[in-house]
């Protein structure tokens, strides 16, 4: 598809640059044989002149030489031949460097084509399996002669789960598409990162004890202009995520601090880590490195980092990722300082 419209805008381009060149050349063309006819007969009514003036004095008896229209014919001959020559030139530089600009002003619109039709198939893969697993149980629970009460409470309780797996899903691809449509501007704030980053850590506290982790933090004061809901959906992501990923009785590393343009926050954890070969992908929307892994460990989508990357860039932010398997893995969002 994309090969078809790169060459349909090819030739496009050709058509437009073709044709201004053209125009021009002929404006060229008959200018050029305009001013030389013009200059011939100047020159012609000189040379006349001249013998005239010697025949008045008696010098010369025979005619004087006239330029005859050969002289033009070769000067329009060649210049076409010229102008033949840089329209050919341009034809095949216009097509060369219009092939490429073409591709490189569809390449984005495919990269969010590509990217579309991954995130269909992976949402219709994610809604497929708990509404298969439903199904299933529930067929099963049908053809069962021998049903009786606390089995279909059983059945029921599935369904339910698998409802509330459903739901938790569709909310957060509605959480995605908000973000993804921008912050609201008068929603934008003062934000004291000490404060909301110290509070989200205390809340965290119970999730971290369960694995006997502590949260070891160095947080100094900067306040920036932010949205704060958001904010706390980054923070919480990454700091929740650490917790999970991370050996029982380890430590999990929060700092806090700035430079001349940036608030700096640190999240860094000594858990299982990332393989390098996930790494250039961790933040497309549900992909989860080792997925085996991933899922025993957190029941998740692999939509976290997706929003997480993206409300840091609403912010006008970047968010940095360092990850050694087995050593751990280090987040360094970069807010502007406002």
């Amino acid at each position: 598809m994309f090969k078809s419209a790169k060459l349909k805008l090819t030739a496009w381009y050709l058509l437009i640059i073709m044709t201004i060149t053209i125009s021009f050349s002929t404006f060229v063309y008959f200018g050029v044989k305009n001013v030389a006819q013009k200059a011939l007969d100047v020159q012609s009514v000189r040379i006349e002149r001249h013998f005239r003036n010697f025949q008045y004095n008696g010098i010369v008896e025979r005619p004087f030489p006239r330029f005859d229209e050969e002289a033009l014919i070769e000067i329009s001959r060649k210049t076409l031949i010229i102008l033949t020559g840089i329209n050919t030139v341009i034809f095949i530089g216009a097509g060369s460097l219009g092939y490429l600009l073409a591709g490189y002003t569809l390449k984005p619109i495919e990269v969010m084509i590509t990217k579309q039709k991954r995130f269909i198939s992976d949402a219709a893969h994610e809604l497929k399996t708990p509404l298969t697993a439903m199904k299933t149980d529930l067929e099963v629970s049908l053809r069962n002669k021998d049903l009786n009460l606390n089995d279909a409470k059983n059945s029921m309780k599935s369904a339910i789960e698998e409802i509330d797996k459903l739901y938790y899903f569709s909310n957060t691809l509605l959480k995605q598409s908000k973000y993804q449509n921008g912050l609201m501007k008068e929603k934008m704030e003062n934000i004291e990162l000490d404060k909301l980053l110290k509070n989200i850590i205390t809340k965290l506290e119970k999730l971290s004890s369960e694995k006997n982790i502590k949260i070891v933090s160095q947080i100094k004061p900067i306040i920036i202009k932010a949205h704060k809901e958001s904010l706390e959906e980054v923070f919480t992501n990454l700091i929740e995520n650490a917790i999970k990923f991370s050996k029982p009785d380890q430590n999990i590393e929060v700092n806090v601090y700035s430079t001349e343009i940036y608030a700096k926050i640190e999240i860094k954890d000594y858990g299982i880590g990332i393989e390098e070969k996930d790494l250039p992908y961790i933040f497309e929307p549900f992909y989860q490195a080792n997925k085996s892994r991933s899922k025993e460990i957190h029941k998740g989508y692999g939509l976290g980092l997706a929003i997480t990357k993206e409300i840091v860039e609403k912010h006008l932010g970047n968010i940095e990722l360092q990850s050694k398997i087995n050593e751990g893995t280090k987040f360094t969002i970069n807010l502007p300082l406002r």
